[in-house]
């Protein structure tokens, strides 16, 4: 097992760990439909941080896997087979738009949220939150598509994705701090062959 790989199963870990917490936080088990707003709140800003790391992670995953050539299939002449087809699967967490690989937080993601007093809905919270777990169970699936997506972007002469240090990993558990921290070098480092390679 490469460093690079051990950080990332070291990384899904403990990221998973945290789902866990949030999950306990929120009562996602006994399924609620509102959350108090200030929980609410706090865990849509843990789900932004979490997202950014483990989209991290999967990144780097991805980076370093080696994938066998893609068959070579007869063109039917069909404009399928030469656009670009962009699908949820290529997209958010899967793909690399915005090119910035998880902005930094803007007011811990809060910025859209409703102003008004009382509960909120709990479903979207939950939905993400669930998503979450469900994509950390098979992350290498994940990851082998999340390849598939670079290779066609870095052929298609795209500049390679940067990664921004993220602030406010003080609010983390320090585990995972320490790697959201050290997660924009390793990806500068694994991207360095993005313009020289073939």
């Amino acid at each position: 097992m490469t460093n690079s790989s051990a950080f990332v199963t070291h990384g899904i870990a403990h990221a998973q760990r945290a789902l866990a917490n949030l999950a306990a936080m929120t009562n996602a088990h006994l399924h609620p439909t509102t959350l108090k707003r200030t929980l609410a709140q706090r865990a849509r800003a843990e789900l932004v941080r979490l997202e950014i790391i483990i989209r991290r992670l999967l990144v780097l995953m991805a980076l370093g896997l080696v994938l066998p050539p893609v068959p070579v299939r007869a063109s039917s002449g069909h404009h399928s087979d030469t656009e670009r087809v962009e699908t949820k699967a290529s997209t958010g967490l899967t793909g690399l738009a915005p090119r910035v690989l998880g902005p930094d937080m803007d007011r811990d993601g809060l910025a859209t949220a409703a102003r008004s007093c009382g509960p909120v809905q709990a479903a979207p919270i939950l939905a993400r939150l669930a998503a979450l777990q469900e994509l950390l169970a098979a992350p290498e699936a994940h990851a082998r598509r999340l390849a598939r997506t670079l290779e066609r972007q870095r052929k298609a002469g795209e500049a390679a994705p940067m990664a921004l240090p993220m602030t406010r990993t003080h609010r983390l558990p320090p585990e995972l701090g320490a790697i959201a921290t050290a997660l924009p070098e390793l990806l500068r480092d694994a991207f360095k062959s993005w313009e020289t390679s073939g």
